[in-house]
């Protein structure tokens, strides 16, 4: 079955090229972030070794390397179209959420939170098919060769 967006369109090539500027922006930020987790551990465990890391230092670091990591799926979501990308960055997401919670925080946020993830992954058992290349949108991201076997 073929898409019926039609690949000459001007103005989709430009939205695609320019979201992979965004994906790449986003990378770099991405290394850059990682260079300064790697300072802030070895300011923490190696410069310090003496002193024993108290919670709220690891909590912020758990906190910048969840949020890098919800930046690479970020970039895997941008790149590849599929529903199970965006999925995954709502999982990573609502759990670093949880696991930052303040501990002042009430049951509630924590109950709400763990709603969330079993309701993403109800969603991916029941709603998302095996195969989700074939939930693409746009067809400008297929390969010319794609073409070529399709008028075959």
């Amino acid at each position: 079955m073929k898409n019926s967006i039609d690949k000459s369109n001007l103005s989709l090539r430009i939205a695609y090229v320019f979201e992979s500027i965004l994906a790449m922006v986003c990378l770099l930020a991405i290394f850059l972030g990682t260079i300064d987790v790697l300072r802030m551990i070895w300011d923490a465990y190696i410069v310090n070794f003496q002193t024993p890391v108290d919670y709220t230092e690891l909590n912020s670091l758990l906190g910048q390397i969840l949020l890098l990591v919800i930046g690479v799926e970020l970039v895997v979501m941008l790149s590849l179209h599929l529903p199970g990308a965006l999925l995954e960055v709502l999982l990573y997401a609502i759990a670093r959420k949880l696991l930052l919670l303040p501990k002042t925080a009430g049951m509630g946020d924590l109950l709400l939170g763990i709603i969330s993830i079993a309701g993403l992954f109800a969603i991916r058992k029941y709603l998302l098919t095996n195969d989700n290349s074939t939930m693409n949108v746009t067809s400008i991201h297929y390969d010319e060769e794609e073409e070529h076997d399709v008028k075959e």
